[in-house]
């Protein structure tokens, strides 16, 4: 079960696995909170650059972003231009998109758990949440 609470603490558990109904009762509350939530569906997700283009799109990141896993790693260690008491990613539909795309997530997962790492350091949560 997932509480509101589990994603509003600096933890080195930022990787969730919830049902639908676990993700859409702590939304609100998050958001009520000055947490920064993000949406994506999972199912949409085939390549990398669906990956990297909703990521853009959701987070805001800045009309520099390039497309790639460095600028993934740099903006998700950055977020200045959405400035948040934390955040947070759901990813919709997730069972689908590691069927279609795991080691895609497996790189996503790697570069999330690096930049947790680093907003863990200003005590910032950072969660990442994949609802089947």
């Amino acid at each position: 079960m997932l509480f509101a609470e589990d994603l509003k603490r600096v933890t080195w558990r930022c990787v969730h696995f919830v049902s639908p109904g676990d993700a859409s009762a702590v939304r609100a509350e998050l958001e009520s909170n000055g947490v920064r939530v993000f949406k994506i569906q999972g199912s949409s997700i085939k390549t990398q650059e669906h990956l990297f283009s909703a990521l853009a799109k959701e987070m805001r990141f800045p009309d520099y972003f390039g497309m790639n896993w460095d600028a993934v790693d740099e903006c998700l260690r950055d977020m200045e231009w959405l400035p948040a008491k934390g955040y947070v990613l759901f990813f919709h539909d997730s069972w689908q998109l590691w069927k279609q795309a795991a080691r895609l997530m497996g790189a996503f997962l790697e570069s999330w758990l690096l930049a947790a790492e680093e907003w863990s350091q200003e005590e910032v949560p950072f969660h990442v949440v994949f609802v089947w």
